[in-house]
């Protein structure tokens, strides 16, 4: 019984450090405004730390207030208003380049490039492929690998609904 639970407790944080996404127990939320500031306290008196696009994932990683502190995928941190989150589900891409396929696969032309730091909205998931737009069309597919923020906890989940923040 003891093997087990040490061989487990191995196991698990290298499978979700492998996927590169947040861990399951994460609140991920996106900027729902065209452009947010990330601020260095919990108010507007506060400087702007840095500021975040449309669709930018972040993880909500404590509230005070109307206020939750964030972080992003390079360990930055700061504060942001609720009313500027959305739990609509989002990645930005952390490679140098990512190709956006016609379909989810590897097989599949490429319909364009998008570069580092460029967020998008998921559209659906299916067996480690996102199907991602830039908020007015569909781009294409994209695959997990080059990705952070939205995390498919169940592989070929299908259709994602948008949600309120709930914060």
């Amino acid at each position: 019984m003891r093997t087990t639970i040490f061989l487990l407790a191995l196991i698990v944080p290298v499978q979700t450090f492998a996927t590169g996404a947040p861990d399951g127990g994460a609140q991920m939320y996106s900027v729902s405004s065209e452009r947010a500031n990330i601020r260095s306290g919990p108010g507007a008196e506060h400087e702007v730390a840095w500021e975040a696009g449309r669709y930018y994932p972040l993880e909500a990683l404590d509230r005070e207030g109307s206020w939750v502190r964030v972080g992003d995928y390079e360990n930055e941190e700061g504060w942001i208003h609720k009313s500027l989150l959305a739990k609509v589900p989002a990645v930005v891409i952390i490679t140098k380049k990512a190709n956006i396929r016609e379909g989810a696969g590897r097989d599949y032309e490429v319909a364009w490039t998008a570069d580092k730091d460029c967020s998008l909205k998921v559209l659906e998931a299916q067996d480690g492929w996102y199907k991602v737009s830039d908020g007015e069309e569909e781009l294409g597919w994209l695959h997990s690998s080059v990705t952070w923020g939205y995390a498919d906890s169940d592989a070929g989940a299908g259709q994602l609904e948008e949600q309120d923040a709930g914060l």
